[in-house]
């Protein structure tokens, strides 16, 4: 359901894209011709490998446009109404709630230790902390690491490859969709921590904290965002030299 729920949104904003733009060949064309002069694809001696340049730039400006109508007045709603506990509270039980793959993927980097903590961080939490909402494992000293399935795959040996720009998910590299796209059917295994609800019930809740977890992020940034706008030349090229950099 998930992944058919992302498909759809995917495709209306496709949609969305090329109906809002009568001259859509045209801007292909001329973007293009601009990706083909681009100095940032040639850039090299910063190890930059941007060949999709013309659909990334394209992803970043539609991006920004939902992120300016949708997700900013979400995010400044949740910071300015929401109580600065249960923001806290929010965030601390998303995190707890996401432990689970945390540990899997620490297992799958050879890191015993990480992998171990991650697991008496989730138990301790969700029985000594309320579920998670209160961080009682970091009081003991039992400090979160965050890792992805991406960081697994480039303790594989995994090259970063070239810059991307997803729909809706926003800036990553290739190596970094892949694993986007390979953990989005897994992610589920966090629902462990839900396992005595329902099955709709559970599914309701997976997806609330899993929206509750990406708002509670985007409000971290949003002093970030604004000077950026403010300040940056191009913020494709400042945000791409910035995801690069961790990338690689």
């Amino acid at each position: 359901m998930k992944l058919k729920s992302l498909t759809v949104c995917f495709l209306v904003f496709i949609s969305f894209t090329v109906a809002a733009d009568e001259d859509f060949d045209d801007y292909a064309e001329e973007a293009e011709v601009a990706f083909e002069e681009s100095p940032f694809y040639k850039d090299e001696m910063e190890g930059l490998f941007d060949p999709l340049e013309p659909f990334n730039r394209l992803m970043f400006k539609m991006n920004n446009a939902v992120d300016k109508v949708v997700i900013t007045p979400l995010a400044l709603t949740y910071k300015h109404v929401i109580p600065k506990f249960l923001q806290c509270g929010i965030e601390n039980f998303a995190s707890n709630f996401f432990s689970p793959l945390r540990a899997i993927n620490f297992v799958f980097q050879g890191n015993s230790e990480h992998a171990t903590k991650a697991v008496f961080r989730f138990m301790i939490n969700t029985i000594f902390g309320f579920f998670g909402t209160v961080d009682v494992a970091e009081k003991i000293g039992l400090t979160k690491k965050d890792t992805s399935f991406n960081d697994t795959l480039k303790k594989w040996g995994a090259g970063s490859g070239p810059y991307l720009v997803l729909p809706l998910f926003g800036p990553t590299s290739l190596r970094g969709g892949i694993s986007k796209a390979m953990t989005l059917p897994v992610d589920h295994i966090a629902e462990i921590s839900l396992s005595h609800y329902k099955k709709n019930t559970r599914k309701r809740l997976y997806y609330c904290i899993y929206g509750a977890d990406l708002l509670s992020k985007r409000t971290e940034i949003l002093p970030l965002m604004n000077e950026l706008e403010e300040t940056s030349e191009d913020m494709y090229v400042t945000i791409r030299n910035a995801v690069m950099a961790r990338e690689n």
